[in-house]
Parts: structure tokens; C-alpha cells; sequence
């Protein structure tokens, strides 16, 4: 049966009309808030016209949250020139040292930024484990030993990943948000055909599921399992992979495509890996109303509510028995279908970007 879907059409327009809604600016203070990403080049096009890595969306949806309360955003990467676009501009990395404000500045995962630029206050907003060693190696101790900058992390298994001698002026948790047109409304009338999605990096488990496909595909004969990849090598790579009854590798799309991909979907494969720190993909099928299988590996326990919004399972047998449960029992699926929906930690940019806020309020107090 098809069932008429109550998303927020935002991700499933074209470009020019995915702007986000206009909120009312809710923070006391207006800040010139200076996003630092010397590793990528995106703008807000970017998730509009082609898929795109969890870190780099993140940075834009926050970035166009904060724009939208009323602040005045700058983003830093590696564009050619500078571009504004749905409220935020992106300019080129080699201009920071004119364009930047020294207000707030938020280093992506790059603590080096710190070493030539300045700010009353300096973050740096971390989105994957980070080993000392590599950053004795890389030569990133000495700039925030001499920014202090605040250490944004994930989550609690994420703190855990970060060593506490690293100099900083503390430490938050802010988790993610979820794109509105992520934020399913309306429950389904009936369970979708069987049908498994995987839309995390590929080194994080895809083998490993692969392998244990045509054990679940012979309990549920007719279950698909459809793969996706964040990024357009990936793709590839994934295409040249031996097939299999079943299996589709549906290449790299945008994230609009994949509202409608989960939409349909039945359940989300992510086994996990160390380097998950909060797993944006699985956050996201949950909101969707898509139960997650895992192993709960990194941050996929912090992210799936055992029996609750999908299995956390021990081992492989497990694993192969869960996934056939929920691509068959239509009762299972759908309680399991609701408590997604009804998952309160799952919330919007706009409540994020006032958590944020809140820590700008506090970090600016301390330093004045």
C-alpha cells in the first residue's frame, strides 16, 4: 500500500527553495560566529544537489540554524571564492586572516586554524576520536595550548575518545540535530516491503554485512538489501563489489533522495565502528521511523534504545535473526515503528543552535 508521507518538503525541493524556515532569534546577543574547515569544500548547495559526509552537512545545517536566529555566520573551507547563500557566507580559507571577527570562532576537527587566527572565544568542534599521539605528530598541541580552545564533543563515548590532557578551556556535549524533512510525522498505515538500507561510510561494517546477507535473505526470501554511500568514490567502490540475490548498490545520492529512500525503507543495517562518535545515519532512520540494527559498536548504543527503537545485538547470529524479525513480523516492525517516532531525543537544528547559543552566552561571559 502507499502511504502519503507528512514530511516537511524542505530537503525534496529544488535548491533554491530549500531554504530553512525563518525562526525567531531567541539569544539575547547577536554574535559574528566564524566556522574554520580547512579540510572541505561545500556550501549550502551542497546537500541539495549530491550526497554529503555527516561532519560537512552538519556544519551547514547549524550554520544556517545560527543565521537564522539572528547571527551573523561565516563558514571557512575551501571554496574557490566567496558565495552567500541561505543566510550564511562561504568564504575561502586564505581569507581568514581578513575576513575573520575574533567573536566566536569554531574550529571543524582542525586546531591548527588556531595558530593565525584569534578569538574572545575559540571552539573546536569535534566530530571524530582524537588520538594524542597524532596530535603531538601533527603539530596541533601547541595551538590550542596557546587558544584554550572549548572542546564540543558528540557524546559521552566520544568524551571518552578524547584525551583529557589535551589543553582546552573545557569541555560540552551538544549532540546533533535532525534535518526537518528527516522528522517523520505521521505513522505508517501498514508495515513497507522488506527492505534493509545502508547508508553509513562502507568501512564501517558494509563487508561484514554483505557476508551475512544471504543468511537473513533465506528466512525472508524475498527481502532487499539497498546500499548507499555518503560520497561518490565510495559508490563506486561499493559498485564493483561481487553481487549478491538481493543486493542493490544504489550509488551516492542527495539527501533529499534519501528522505524518500527511508521512507520506504524497513530497516537500517549499521553493525558500527570506534570511530562512530555519534552516527548521524542512524539518528536519522530513526527519526524517519526506521528501527536500526547494530552490534553497538562506538556511539550506535548511545543512538538505538535496545527493543525499544531497534536491536543491540551481541554477535553475528543475533544480528541475523533480529533482521529477520523486523523484515517479517509486521508487529514487531511497527511498535518497534512508532517508539522511533516517539524518540524525544531526536531534535531539530533550531534546538541545537539554542544550545549552542547557550554555550556562547556562557564562554563570552567568562572571558569578558
Amino acid at each position: 500500500m502507499a502511504t502519503t508521507l507528512n514530511f516537511p518538503d524542505a530537503l525534496t525541493r529544488s535548491a533554491p527553495a530549500l531554504e530553512l524556515p525563518s525562526w525567531k532569534r531567541r539569544s539575547r546577543t547577536s554574535y559574528a560566529i566564524d566556522f574554520l574547515d580547512p579540510a572541505r569544500t561545500y556550501t549550502g548547495n551542497t546537500p541539495r544537489t549530491g550526497a554529503m559526509g555527516g561532519t560537512e552537512s552538519s556544519v551547514v545545517l547549524l550554520a544556517e540554524a545560527l543565521a537564522a536566529r539572528g547571527h551573523d555566520v561565516r563558514v571557512f573551507n575551501g571554496v574557490a571564492g566567496p558565495q552567500r547563500m541561505f543566510g550564511v557566507a562561504y568564504l575561502p580559507m586564505t581569507d581568514t586572516g581578513r575576513q575573520t571577527r575574533g567573536d566566536i570562532g569554531i574550529s571543524v576537527a582542525a586546531p591548527k586554524v588556531f595558530w593565525n587566527t584569534s578569538f574572545r572565544v575559540p571552539v573546536l568542534w569535534l566530530h571524530n576520536p582524537l588520538k594524542g599521539f597524532r596530535q603531538i605528530r601533527k603539530g596541533a598541541v601547541l595551538p590550542m595550548l596557546k587558544a584554550r580552545p572549548h572542546f564540543v564533543l558528540l557524546g559521552d563515548y566520544h568524551g571518552r575518545k578524547v584525551p583529557r590532557w589535551l589543553p582546552s578551556g573545557g569541555r560540552s556535549i551538544i549532540h546533533h540535530g535532525i534535518a526537518d524533512a528527516f522528522r517523520r510525522e505521521v505513522p505508517a498505515e501498514a508495515a513497507p516491503p522488506p527492505c534493509a538500507i545502508f547508508t553509513s561510510q562502507p568501512y564501517r561494517g558494509l563487508d561484514w554485512l554483505l557476508d551475512l546477507w544471504p543468511e537473513v535473505r533465506a528466512r525472508v526470501p524475498h527481502a532487499r538489501f539497498d546500499v548507499f554511500a555518503p560520497k561518490a568514490h565510495q559508490a563506486n567502490a561499493n559498485a564493483a563489489k561481487r553481487a549478491l540475490d538481493g543486493v542493490s548498490f544504489r550509488g551516492s545520492i542527495a539527501r533529499g533522495a534519501l528522505v524518500q529512500e527511508l521512507a520506504g525503507a524497513r530497516i537500517q543495517f549499521i553493525p558500527g565502528h570506534r570511530d562512530e562518535t555519534y552516527c548521524l545515519a542512524a539518528a536519522e532512520a530513526v527519526a524517519s521511523g526506521v528501527p536500526v540494527v547494530t552490534l553497538g559498536a562506538g556511539s550506535l548504543s548511545e543512538r538505538v534504545r535496545d527493543g525499544k527503537t531497534g536491536f543491540v545485538v551481541k554477535d553475528r547470529d543475533e544480528f541475523i535473526g533480529r533482521s529477520a524479525a523486523l523484515l517479517s513480523d509486521d508487529a514487531l516492525w511497527t511498535r518497534m515503528h512508532r517508539a522511533c517516532l516517539a524518540d524525544d531525543a531526536l531534535v531539530t537544528w533550531d534546538a541545537r543552535a539554542a544550545e549552542w547559543e547557550a554555550l556562547f552566552e556562557r564562554l563570552a561571559t567568562q572571558a569578558s
